[in-house]
């Protein structure tokens, strides 16, 4: 009868697949250089930092969490203080589009104060094949303001932005196997007297 073949249909189907989303779980660990330059007249100072991040974000079907820590050491000693950034944003992905918003707390070595509060914004948009990304203290905090566009070829992704008041933001994602790809981003931007430039190679899982 109706409800046996029903019954019979579903079994064989499977369980229903999972609502797709802009965005999915993930873990990623990867290591960067971060460049600090400040310049005064003829004056210009900059030091270089290695900057390990670990960043994961888990969905409770469209709540969305995402958490990641940065620690920024000095290559050189005597000049910059090592620094420690840890974020975290709740929000929603739908199907097209996600939303979040939280904080990075950064707590820096011999500053005053030593720790240093920012909220974050992050919103997204696809509209198919590209979409868009506006951001507020975005990447851990790092980048101040970015406008950015991304682009899906086949697999991989790629994305290029505007970061205020002056700068580049740009990354690329390859997939290489299910469930593990890599992750190259950058930024390059001026505030002011002050210049920051990072590249960080990291592996998603």
């Amino acid at each position: 009868t109706p409800l046996l073949f029903s019954a019979a249909v579903l079994a064989a189907d499977g369980p229903p697949a999972a609502e797709v989303r802009l965005l999915s779980p993930e873990v990623s660990a990867g290591v960067g250089v971060l460049g600090t330059g400040y310049s005064q007249g003829a004056v210009r100072l900059g030091d270089a930092h290695l900057a390990p991040v670990v960043t994961g974000r888990v969905l409770f079907g469209g709540f969305t969490v995402e958490a990641g820590a940065l620690v920024a050491a000095p290559l050189s000693s005597g000049t910059t203080a090592t620094s420690v950034t840890g974020s975290l944003g709740l929000g929603w992905t739908g199907r097209r589009w996600n939303l979040l918003l939280g904080g990075a707390l950064q707590w820096t070595a011999d500053a005053k104060p030593a720790l240093q509060f920012l909220p974050q914004l992050r919103a997204s948009y696809d509209f198919g094949r590209v979409g868009a990304t506006l951001g507020v203290f975005d990447q851990l905090g790092l980048v101040p303001a970015h406008l950015s566009g991304f682009m899906k070829l086949g697999p991989t992704k790629v994305s290029l932005g505007y970061v205020a008041p002056l700068g580049v933001l740009a990354g690329v994602d390859v997939p290489l196997t299910r469930g593990f790809g890599l992750r190259v981003t950058g930024f390059l931007f001026k505030f002011f007297q002050s210049e920051y430039a990072m590249l960080t190679l990291a592996a998603t899982f």
